[in-house]
């Protein structure tokens, strides 16, 4: 997908907004988080937007809204290793419509990454990671050139209806990850049974 022209949407002062394939009709552009807030709580696996967002953007198709993305700081920005931690964002959030085009994902992610390159140059590298435990297996990320380096197990709680919870989200809840506890407060609950791969991508 990088042989296809993409490029750069500018905003009224000369500030780039957004990225364009005019070829493929796509685009995305700068939003506002609440704007992705309700797309990924409605369409993503999760539910759950970006906490501590750093950036939200929109995904068009012939003009029309078909997805969203949102990049964050990460849980624990600080021990990411011994990288500048202002040079590292997470990869949080990414829904597309099915109705999108095929190859639509690394078309997606290629122009975020000019995007980033371009609108946030002290921006080095992205982590993300890919839920085993859901059926992602990285295979989107690895199209886009992603390097797999890590992988641990799925850390996450499976409530009845569906809602999947982090450990430390759990905590704040109740000052408590025992399962005991967790299971006297939401019957059926489970534990996640996969793996999280973890992935980087240099930019």
């Amino acid at each position: 997908m990088s042989k296809l022209k993409k490029q750069p949407i500018h905003g009224f002062l000369g500030e780039i907004i957004g990225y364009d394939c005019p070829c493929k009709q796509v685009k995305i552009l700068v939003c506002e988080k609440s704007e992705a807030d309700a797309i990924i709580e409605k369409h993503h696996y999760s539910k759950k937007p970006t906490k501590n967002s750093f950036l939200s953007m929109l995904v068009f198709h012939y003009g029309a809204v078909s997805g969203a993305l949102q990049i964050g700081y990460g849980i624990r920005p600080k021990i990411k290793g011994a990288d500048d931690p202002e040079s590292v964002r997470e990869f949080d959030r990414m829904w597309l419509s099915d109705a999108m085009p095929k190859y639509s994902e690394t078309i997606v992610l290629s122009m975020l990454h000019k995007y980033l390159k371009q609108a946030h140059p002290s921006i080095k590298k992205l982590i993300s990671y890919s839920d085993t435990s859901v059926g992602n297996n990285g295979t989107i990320y690895r199209a886009g050139n992603y390097k797999e380096i890590g992988r641990i197990k799925a850390d996450f709680y499976i409530l009845a209806n569906g809602e999947r919870v982090h450990p430390v989200s759990m905590w704040h809840r109740h000052g408590s990850r025992a399962f005991g506890l967790l299971q006297s407060i939401y019957p059926q609950i489970k534990k996640a049974d996969g793996m999280q791969l973890k992935f980087e991508y240099l930019l």
